[in-house]
């Protein structure tokens, strides 16, 4: 699968062509490679989320390229992701992690590798679809030479995030609101980031589409409570669950604050919290967001009830679903918030921030509780109460399950074919609405 030049990556191009007879979609993701291991520096959600809708795209005959920043030295230049989709690594910058502030400055010389790739295999691409604002950057000059439709993915916003309390990126947030006027189309992971499209950046209703990711089935086939338990040694314990990148935003110190006046109780004594992640690149500043939090256990005494996993693959994490009571997500914001979905996949209630994405999925009160402030005996009221009722957690957990199948990969991909196909079709006017159902109609003309 490595091309190194000259007949291997005329063999490889000339086996590709054939399995790849329709145009292509390019995906520009630049910092986060769909192959990457989850859980480590920035690779999390968005890197699951290209993955699977590049399958998805491809069992339904799409072929995609992704192209990526090549971050190591041993990695292949292509490699498969699926038939007809491939992933493309570039030699832009050092071959090493980088520092998202720092890829800002390589996204020209990005755009350019991607011009001589597509050239060099004579590629043409029917749509573009870049993710976050730094593959849009490289999208908008990509358009200036190809003239390609451009669809754009932000999965975070400057501005979202500045609202929930964090230093605004001044750069990033125009940056964000040049490329929001620019593109074709915009696509929102929930209802709430379209909103915020909307509410905070001036974003046109008409060019905004919902694509809400999905849960990967094979975490619920595959799960094996006990195995983890096993490993783990946690036999008569109940488990609390955090999974996630460790940064500020992900509120673990809310979590920890909140195991601690928990376990206050004697009647907590046999609770276990599973951390499940490791430092992103905004968490590695002054010794890492999983250093800061180690001290705060230590700090707060709970040392002997806090298990940090570091980052688990994620055909294995469907274990720790599966084996926690509740899982807890306290995030400060969240356009979507994929493991509270997962979690609920797997019949775990979960305890979450009323904040963005998560108050799509987590239904108050039915599938588990939204709490509404930052406020860490909030937290463990919600989580005591859970532990405390198994009846009540096994009627949110069956709810949590059957909410959960509403949201599947391949309803993502046929809401992505369909915007895909608006803006190829010339027979389809462009401003044409995404085909949503009455009441997500209802829920996007809200915003206001």
């Amino acid at each position: 699968m490595r091309r190194s030049g000259g007949a291997s990556r005329a063999s490889f191009y000339t086996g590709w062509m054939r399995a790849t007879a329709s145009p292509a979609v390019a995906v520009i993701s630049v910092h986060a490679s769909p192959l990457a291991p989850l859980g480590r520096g920035e690779n999390g959600g968005m890197n699951l989320a290209i993955r699977r809708i590049c399958e998805g795209l491809a069992a339904q005959g799409h072929p995609t390229d992704v192209f990526v920043r090549r971050e190591d030295r041993t990695s292949p230049d292509e490699e498969l992701i699926a038939p007809s989709s491939r992933l493309v690594r570039l030699r832009v910058g050092p071959p090493a992690p980088v520092a998202k502030g720092d890829v800002r400055a390589m996204c020209d010389e990005f755009a350019d590798a991607v011009l001589r790739h597509a050239e060099s295999e004579e590629r043409r691409y029917r749509v573009m679809h870049a993710h976050y604002w730094l593959g849009g950057l490289v999208a908008q000059h990509l358009r200036e030479h190809w003239g390609t439709p451009w669809v754009q993915s932000f999965h975070t916003l400057a501005r979202t995030k500045a609202r929930a309390g964090l230093p605004l990126d001044a750069v990033r947030a125009r940056a964000e609101t040049e490329l929001i006027i620019a593109a074709d189309r915009l696509v929102a992971s929930s209802f709430s980031e379209a909103k915020d499209l909307i509410r905070l950046y001036g974003a046109e209703r008409d060019r905004i589409c919902v694509a809400q990711p999905g849960v990967d089935q094979r975490l619920i086939v595959e799960a094996d409570p006990e195995r983890a338990r096993h490993r783990l040694h946690l036999e008569e314990r109940r488990v609390v669950l955090f999974c996630g990148r460790l940064e500020p935003l992900k509120g673990g110190d809310t979590l920890i604050d909140a195991i601690a006046a928990l376990t206050r109780d004697p009647a907590f004594d046999d609770v276990t919290v599973l951390v499940i992640g490791e430092d992103s690149g905004d968490g590695r500043d002054g010794g890492g967001e999983r250093a800061r939090l180690q001290e705060r256990v230590h700090g707060s005494g709970v040392a002997d009830r806090v298990m940090f996993l570091g980052a688990v693959p994620h055909d294995e994490v469907g274990d720790y679903y599966a084996l926690a009571d509740v899982c807890v997500v306290p995030s400060r914001t969240e356009s979507f918030g994929l493991v509270a979905l997962e979690a609920q996949s797997l019949g775990t209630p979960v305890v979450a921030a009323a904040v963005g994405g998560l108050t799509e999925i987590v239904e108050d009160g039915v599938t588990g509780v939204l709490v509404q402030d930052r406020d860490p005996v909030h937290y463990a009221d919600a989580i005591g109460s859970m532990l405390n009722d198994p009846g009540c957690r096994a009627r949110m957990g069956a709810a949590a399950r059957a909410r959960a199948t509403r949201y599947t990969w391949s309803r993502a991909v046929d809401r992505l074919l369909a915007i895909y196909e608006r803006l190829t079709d010339a027979g389809r006017p462009a401003a044409s609405p995404c085909g949503y159902p009455d009441d997500e109609v209802a829920a996007l003309r809200s915003a206001s």
